[in-house]
């Protein structure tokens, strides 16, 4: 089993606040899934140990990352790009489901992560797996 994307946000986010971002999110972001059958994508997560109130975006979409190019990029950075905008007063967090805690999503990070993609190991993974995995001369 691979990792998948952990994407959130922390802060205070009112009921009708998440309300609005759910539908904001649904209507834009082709990354959200509501796999969880709640009826909304974006959903509390209230573990106690969490230093601040989370609102978690459902998705079953791959990682990306160094050493991990997987997950469709450029899809991925929209999807932050859109909870930033529909929670305007919270941190936004991204990394893989292998750990709780992601990385905050700042301009310094987003554009370290362009430069990966965009730069000669920006598809090691599926580059790899040609070589390795496909047609034999």
């Amino acid at each position: 089993m691979g990792i998948d994307v952990n994407l959130y946000a922390e802060g205070e986010v009112t009921d009708e606040e998440l309300a609005a971002a759910n539908l904001y999110m649904k209507n834009r972001c082709d990354i959200a899934d509501d796999w969880q059958k709640t009826g909304n994508v974006l959903n509390r997560d209230d573990e106690e140990w969490f230093p601040a109130p989370r609102i978690a975006l459902s998705t079953m979409v791959r990682f990306y990352g160094q050493h991990y190019e997987r997950g469709p990029w450029p899809n991925i950075y929209g999807a932050i790009r859109l909870l930033q905008t529909a929670l305007p007063n919270c941190t936004v967090f991204y990394g893989g489901d292998s750990t709780d805690d992601g990385i905050e999503c700042t301009e310094e990070y987003l554009a370290e992560l362009w430069a990966h993609f965009l730069g000669p190991n920006g598809d090691d993974y599926r580059a790899r797996h040609r070589r390795e995995f496909g047609p034999k001369s």
